[in-house]
């Protein structure tokens, strides 16, 4: 998981126009606490990553913004940790958690002092009516509302340097990459006849 700030600048890269429901899904996900749950709700436990995702988008209506958001930040996760994480665990060795977490925490700090638009997108999260979500699997309403509580705080608290593992020239060619390449994946794995609307 690259962090929600770099979630978001995919979601921007991808719709910088869309809704406030669609921001809110791309960092849900993340509001699942417990390791092991977060494992199965980001099909990390699944042999067959790439197919679940694909199954899940067969599923979700291109027009639910909520569920879109949630889509993308999975399959961005799926990239990240393909890209990112899997390469760091190979240099940092089998003490890695608490340094990648470090890292993570430092890109993605910097991500959003670093942008024009991420403090009026939070701003929206923030505001975005609890009843308005939609289902978060493995989370409630209520832990989700907490989470972006949080994050938005800390955010807003504090101000980091740049990570030296994920420099923000590695988190650009990422999004870019990610961004355009979930277009492309998303127009192979249309919602299915059987989705509404």
């Amino acid at each position: 998981m690259p962090g929600s700030m770099i979630h978001l600048l995919v979601a921007h890269k991808i719709d910088p126009a869309r809704s406030t429901l669609y921001y809110v899904g791309n960092i849900a996900p993340d509001a699942v606490t417990a390791w092991k749950e977060k494992d199965k709700t980001h099909f990390r436990d699944l042999a067959d990553r790439s197919g679940a995702l694909a199954a899940l988008a067969a599923r979700t209506p291109a027009g639910d913004d909520f569920a879109e958001g949630i889509l993308l930040h999975l399959y961005t996760d799926w990239r990240w940790d393909v890209l990112a994480r899997d390469e760091f665990i190979k240099t940092a060795g089998s003490d890695w958690f608490s340094q990648y977490r470090y890292e993570l925490s430092l890109a993605s700090n910097y991500a959003f002092h670093g942008t024009d638009w991420a403090m009026e997108i939070w701003d929206r999260i923030c505001q975005c009516e609890i009843s308005e979500y939609g289902e978060i699997p493995g989370a409630t309403a209520d832990e989700l509302r907490d989470f972006i509580s949080r994050s938005c705080s800390w955010y807003m608290e504090n101000k980091t340097g740049a990570s030296s593992s994920f420099t923000p020239e590695f988190v650009e060619r990422f999004v870019n990459e990610i961004a355009d390449e979930y277009i492309r994946w998303r127009n192979d794995n249309p919602c299915i006849l059987a989705c509404p609307g």
